[in-house]
């Protein structure tokens, strides 16, 4: 229980037991292309990133929708915004792997100290963190919202 433990005892899988919404994380295969990806994070979550998983489910790495949008205004050149724009990008990207455009994820492992955590997030501006089993499986995603709500009770 994270009311029973000092804030420094508190890991990660405490904070998502406890307190964590149940966010289904989007995610990929490896072989997906982009439209698969911009269609997981519309249609599939309630995060603002796609994760590129192999077939056990090993976290390979993180499209965010910055680098969507980025990838999109590449594409998109000098066209004017607009839905039409939107819809002609999402036509154009369709053949595009997402391994061309994944970073490398900042993960944590479920059993990490949410101290840690919260450095690491605060350090690399991150809002959220996939996390990952002792086998890099993905398990879910860790919010910054969660972390403010398990220590909330620390502030005085």
């Amino acid at each position: 229980m994270v009311d029973d433990k000092p804030i420094n005892d508190i890991r990660v899988s405490d904070v998502v037991a406890e307190v964590a919404k149940t966010v289904k994380p989007a995610t990929v295969s490896i072989e997906a292309s982009m439209k698969d990806a911009v269609e997981a994070i519309i249609e599939d979550s309630e995060t603002r990133k796609v994760y590129v998983v192999d077939g056990d489910r090993k976290l390979k790495g993180t499209i965010t929708l910055e680098t969507l949008l980025r990838h999109a205004g590449y594409r998109l050149g000098v066209r004017s915004t607009g839905v039409t724009s939107f819809l002609r990008m999402l036509a154009e990207i369709s053949d595009d792997k997402v391994t061309e455009v994944m970073g490398k994820p900042i993960k944590v492992l479920h059993n990490e100290m949410l101290v840690n955590v919260t450095k690491l997030m605060v350090e690399h501006h991150l809002n959220d963190l996939p996390i990952v089993d002792d086998d890099n499986v993905l398990v879910g995603e860790l919010d910054g919202l969660d972390i403010l709500k398990a220590s909330t009770k620390f502030w005085s």
